[in-house]
C-alpha cells in the first residue's frame, strides 16, 4: 500500500524551515504542485513564517569594484541558485546605505567644464526601480569632493514602528549629513536634513558646532535604532540624528583607552540598543562587542558596557587568518581583521582579513550560530541587502498554471 499522504499542516511545517536567506527555495517549492502552491499562498502560512523568521534575510550584497569611472558598485545575490537578478555592475555608483529593501548611492555625471555633478539615487535591486533625488540647495552647499558627508535610506514609517514586512516599494526617507569648516582655528559645523519621497522635497537643515571631529571620509552605513540614526565620525564618536525631533548631536563611543582599533564600528542588531564592535589583537584575535545602555535608577545618561568576545581563531575557517600581524604602535595596531559591514536587525556581520600591503578575503559571520563562510576573495566594503520579500506564486495560480510573483511575507 502507498504511504499515507502528509497533512497540509505537516507540509507547511516542512516548508517553513526552508532557508530564509534563499527566497528561491520557496519559489521552487511553489512550482512543485498545486497543493504546495495553495499552502504557500495561504495567509496563515505567511503569518507563521513571520513568527518563525522575525529578522530579515540577507538576500544579496553590494560591494565596490574597480570600474570606469574609477569605481563601480556590484550587486551579488547571496545564493547563486536564487531567483534574484544575477550579479550586476553599476558604473559610477558609490553605495552608501541599504535598508528596508532599498539601496542608496551617490552617482556622478559630467558637469560644466571639468566639474562633476553629484546625485543621490535610491534603487530597488528586486524590481530595478530607481528614484533620483532632487539636489540639495542649502547655503553653503555641501562639498562632495571633500567626502565629509554620509547618507542613509529607510522606510518612511520606521519611526511609527513599521515591521517592514509589507512596506516594500512604499514611501521612504533619506537622511543626509555633512561636515564643513567655518575657517582656520574655528569650530566645524555638521548639518543634517531629510528627504521625503511623499513630499518630494528636502527639509530645512539642522546643525551642531564642534571641534576636531568630522564625518568618516569612507563610505560607512549608519546604524538605525528606533527613529535615531548614528553616523560614524573620526576616532570613536558618532553623530546622533533624531529623525522625529530633527535634532543632531554628538555621542561618545566606547572609552578609547579600552579599545585597540583605530576605528570603532557602530551597529544595530534589532534589539533596540546601539552597539559597537572593536577588533582586539591581544591576548588573542577576537571581536569585542559593546552595548550602549541606560541603567535603571541612573541619571539618564547612557554608558557603554563591555560585552562578549568572539574568538576569530576558532570561528573563521582554517587558514583564513594571516600568519603575521601588522604592528603600528605599542598601544594601537592595524588589526589583521577588519569589520566591513553588518546586516541591520540581524546577527550577521562581515569581516575581512589583511596583512601589510595585501587584502585578504571577506567572510560572512553569524554571531549567534557561530558560523562563518567566505563570500568574496578580496577584501572590500560590503553592504548587505536584506528583505522580507518571499517569491511565491499568486493565490490565483493554485488553480491555473504556475505564475511567478514577489510577495511580502
Amino acid at each position: 500500500m502507498p504511504p499515507p499522504e502528509l497533512s497540509d499542516d505537516l507540509v507547511g511545517e516542512f516548508l517553513l524551515r526552508l532557508p530564509p536567506d534563499d527566497p528561491a527555495c520557496l519559489l521552487r517549492a511553489s512550482l512543485a504542485c498545486k497543493r504546495w502552491r495553495r499552502i504557500l499562498a495561504d495567509p496563515a502560512f505567511r503569518r507563521r513564517h513571520r513568527e518563525l523568521h522575525p529578522a530579515p534575510s540577507v538576500v544579496g550584497f553590494l560591494r565596490i569594484v574597480k570600474g570606469d569611472p574609477p569605481y563601480a558598485s556590484r550587486f551579488v545575490p547571496n545564493s547563486p541558485a536564487s531567483n534574484l537578478p544575477p550579479a550586476r555592475d553599476l558604473p559610477g555608483w558609490l553605495p552608501y546605505d541599504c535598508r528596508h529593501g532599498r539601496a542608496l548611492f551617490l552617482t556622478t555625471s559630467p558637469g560644466p567644464g571639468t566639474e562633476l555633478t553629484y546625485d543621490l539615487v535610491v534603487w530597488d535591486p528586486l524590481t530595478n526601480e530607481q528614484h533620483c533625488l532632487p539636489r540639495l540647495s542649502p547655503s553653503p552647499p555641501p562639498k562632495f569632493e571633500d567626502r565629509l558627508f554620509n547618507a542613509a535610506v529607510l522606510c518612511a514609517a520606521a519611526a511609527e514602528g513599521c515591521d517592514h514586512h509589507h512596506c516594500h516599494g512604499g514611501p521612504f526617507l533619506v537622511a543626509f549629513v555633512w561636515s564643513r569648516s567655518t575657517g582656520l582655528y574655528r569650530p566645524r559645523v555638521t548639518s543634517a536634513c531629510v528627504y521625503s519621497s511623499e513630499t518630494g522635497v528636502w527639509s530645512e537643515p539642522t546643525s551642531v558646532q564642534h571641534l576636531g571631529m568630522h564625518l568618516d571620509m569612507s563610505p560607512c552605513p549608519a546604524a538605525l535604532v528606533g527613529d535615531t540614526l548614528y553616523f560614524r565620525c573620526n576616532w570613536t564618536h558618532a553623530f546622533e540624528f533624531q529623525l522625529g525631533a530633527r535634532r543632531l548631536s554628538i555621542v561618545d563611543g566606547p572609552p578609547p583607552s579600552l579599545c585597540q582599533s583605530f576605528v570603532i564600528s557602530f551597529m544595530s542588531m534589532g534589539d533596540g540598543e546601539l552597539r559597537s564592535m572593536d577588533v582586539e589583537d591581544e591576548p588573542s584575535l577576537c571581536l569585542r562587542l559593546w552595548s550602549r545602555e541606560t541603567a535603571p535608577y541612573s541619571d539618564g545618561v547612557a554608558r557603554w558596557t563591555r560585552g562578549r568576545a568572539i574568538e576569530l581563531e576558532t570561528l573563521l575557517p582554517d587558514g583564513a587568518l594571516p600568519i603575521s600581524r601588522v604592528p603600528l604602535a605599542p598601544a594601537r595596531r592595524i588589526p589583521s581583521v577588519i569589520l566591513l559591514g553588518f546586516a541591520e536587525g540581524t546577527d550577521v556581520i562581515f569581516v575581512g582579513t589583511q596583512t601589510r600591503g595585501h587584502r585578504g578575503a571577506v567572510y560572512m559571520v553569524q554571531l549567534n550560530a557561530g558560523r562563518a563562510r567566505k563570500v568574496f576573495d578580496k577584501c572590500t566594503l560590503v553592504i548587505p541587502y536584506t528583505s522580507f520579500c518571499i517569491p511565491v506564486t499568486d493565490v490565483a495560480s493554485t488553480s491555473e498554471g504556475a505564475r511567478e510573483g514577489v510577495s511580502s511575507a
